[in-house]
């Protein structure tokens, strides 16, 4: 064999070889992946979530997990060419029925995979619903609980009797719509909002939470945590001073002129403009004439 044609066949086999390099390596990665999930698990200790929604509304948990301090918890991800933190989630959720709903759901504190633990650090919960016939009318809202290492429960929250309560009011909130599909249309936002005990609201806007709060992981084992949401069939405007309330409803400001994108009903509470529901040319909501 000639030296060139001895050096070509060299290249060619080299430039075979690289390719079936870079797979071989791919497939070990993702044999390395499996057999690790195939491994993984959450730990023993938990706490059951209690969740409660009203009729016609949906709701869903995300239990997250983050690496426990001073853990290596790295993984390897080829299309990234690099490692990247792990994280770890565990959703459940209840589907949305005409009846009000309450589902039992279990939340381990821990999470294991490939020596690595990770600690549960928070719940994030949503709600959501439908106001209307069309796929536009529709809203969510979240809360969520936080999960600290810290042993200091907030005074309201005794977990001597194993439960511990959250409480929550969702309504829909008006507005015109913003959506050129629905131009001078009514859209809706939903807003859940934390209560006490006695369901009672913070009559403070800017101190008022969402549903949940904080909870020490220490003493969550083996505990029931109960979220309890209700719906109020009040409605109010989305925002502070664009609409006049009436004896028998509200009426959107004209602000100062038809073309004023935001009406704000200071400097001018006469006159109003007109808006659309269902078709019809309106002048009060909610219950389009007067």
């Amino acid at each position: 064999m000639s030296s060139p044609n001895f050096s070509n066949c060299l290249k060619s086999a080299f430039f075979l070889a690289f390719p079936l390099m870079g797979a071989c390596s791919w497939a070990g990665q993702v044999a390395k992946d499996s057999a690790e999930s195939a491994t993984s698990y959450y730990g023993s200790e938990s706490f059951t979530l209690v969740a409660t929604t009203p009729a016609n509304f949906g709701f869903t948990s995300k239990a997250q997990y983050a690496p426990r301090a001073g853990q290596d918890c790295k993984a390897y991800v080829s299309g990234l060419g690099g490692s990247v933190t792990r994280h770890q989630q565990k959703s459940d959720r209840i589907e949305v029925k005409n009846i009000e709903q309450t589902a039992r759901f279990n939340i381990p504190t821990e999470y294991h995979i490939a020596g690595c633990v990770m600690d549960l650090t928070r719940v994030d919960t949503s709600v959501d619903g439908s106001y209307g016939p069309t796929p536009l009318d529709i809203g969510g809202d979240g809360g969520g609980i936080s999960i600290s290492n810290s042993t200091a429960m907030p005074a309201s929250k005794s977990i001597n009797s194993g439960e511990i309560k959250f409480r929550g009011i969702c309504s829909w909130m008006f507005q015109l719509s913003v959506a050129r599909i629905q131009k001078d249309g009514i859209s809706k936002i939903l807003s859940c909002t934390a209560t006490d005990e006695n369901w009672n609201v913070n009559e403070d806007r800017n101190s008022r939470g969402k549903p949940g709060g904080s909870l020490s992981r220490d003493s969550l084992a083996g505990k029931e945590v109960h979220l309890e949401l209700r719906f109020s069939p009040e409605e109010t405007p989305a925002s502070d001073g664009k609409w006049q309330k009436f004896p028998n409803g509200w009426k959107p400001c004209l602000g100062k002129g038809i073309n004023d994108i935001y009406g704000f009903c200071r400097g001018n509470t006469k006159d109003f403009r007109p808006f659309k529901m269902n078709g019809r040319e309106c002048t009060i909501y909610p219950g389009c004439t007067e």
